[in-house]
């Protein structure tokens, strides 16, 4: 449940940050966009976290599959971008969207499942100190000096915004540092107030800065300031202290990377932003639009990637038999 929350939470962002560009700064509208996008921001992260507790533990055959729905998707948008927009040029990375970077979260994830079993075993190989304090470390100057360069308009030291491999590591070590020996032993009320809390902190602070500077101020909304990442771990022990089992959330979780890559791209994203009126939303049809949309997109995707993997099942599963029996692969 917790993941497709994190694959909601992921449209929301988006989608509270479509309609934030379409309002104007200081307004009713814009604040109300920003406190939404604040709360969604989280998305990525959480998603890392769990990959952490519970642990990566690598698998080819999934990684393949997870390539072919990229590859179908992205020739799709080619097809799309050369016969209905004539866009040669732009139609380039999605020939090779993983190497492009066009879907950069799959591609850090890809990274991130192939360093895995080396997390895995460093994790295996320090104390509860050790780990700790290896942690920490990280913590300070990967998101400690990241948000002190923000403050103060200071090039960040590594500049890809926690958008990239590092930040995946990290959060992936807190992820199995949680599992292994846990965190403040507090309720799942605590772990929620804390993350309204820290939310509305950020959103001030943001707001402040941005009257002060004359100009709108969004930088602690990025994955690597230390007000992104505490949310990401608050949110996470909140849930991970519920108790909840469905067959059929666990079924829909099990298709929420190829939401990702169905929707979130420059051919969906604008299509959903004309489709539902984004860039008209005012007032509180912002919070109904953010609370009932991401949902019904969440399983039109669904429901694509199913026929997808319908017809293109067997085809699939014959090429990965081929290169298990060339390679000697299990």
């Amino acid at each position: 449940m917790y993941v497709i929350c994190c694959r909601w939470a992921s449209y929301w962002e988006r989608h509270a940050n479509y309609i934030r560009q379409y309002t104007i700064r200081g307004g009713e509208d814009y604040t109300l966009s920003r406190l939404l996008y604040s709360f969604c921001t989280v998305a990525v992260s959480t998603f890392i976290l769990i990959s952490g507790y519970f642990g990566i533990n690598f698998n080819w055959r999934k990684i393949l599959k997870i390539w072919f729905s990229v590859l179908f998707f992205s020739w799709v948008i080619v097809i799309y971008k050369i016969i209905g927009q004539n866009d040669i040029k732009g139609c380039l990375p999605y020939f090779l969207p993983i190497i492009s970077n066009e879907f950069w979260f799959i591609s850090c994830y890809f990274i991130l499942c192939g360093l895995s079993p080396l997390l895995n075993k460093l994790v295996d190989s320090l104390s509860k100190r050790q780990l700790k304090q290896l942690v920490l470390l990280n913590c300070v100057v990967f998101y400690g000096w990241a948000t002190f360069n923000y403050i103060f308009n200071f090039r960040q030291f590594v500049p890809d915004f926690g958008g990239g491999i590092i930040n995946f590591a990290i959060l992936y070590l807190i992820g199995r540092y949680i599992k292994l020996y846990g965190l403040v032993n507090r309720s799942s009320f605590f772990w929620t107030c804390a993350f309204i809390g820290n939310t509305f902190l950020m959103v001030l602070l943001e707001l402040l800065y941005s009257y002060i500077l004359h100009f709108g101020f969004t930088s602690f909304e990025n994955i690597n300031s230390v007000f992104v990442v505490a949310n990401a771990i608050f949110l996470f022990l909140a849930f991970k202290n519920l108790h909840f089992h469905s067959r059929y959330i666990n079924y829909l979780a099990v298709y929420c990377l190829a939401v990702y890559i169905i929707h979130f791209n420059d051919v969906g994203m604008p299509f959903l932003t004309d489709f539902f009126g984004l860039k008209n939303l005012h007032g509180i049809s912002i919070l109904w639009s953010v609370l009932f949309i991401p949902p019904i997109v969440y399983l039109v995707c669904v429901i694509i990637e199913f026929i997808r993997r319908t017809l293109c099942g067997r085809i699939e599963n014959y090429i990965l038999d081929a290169i298990a029996q060339r390679w000697k692969l299990n």
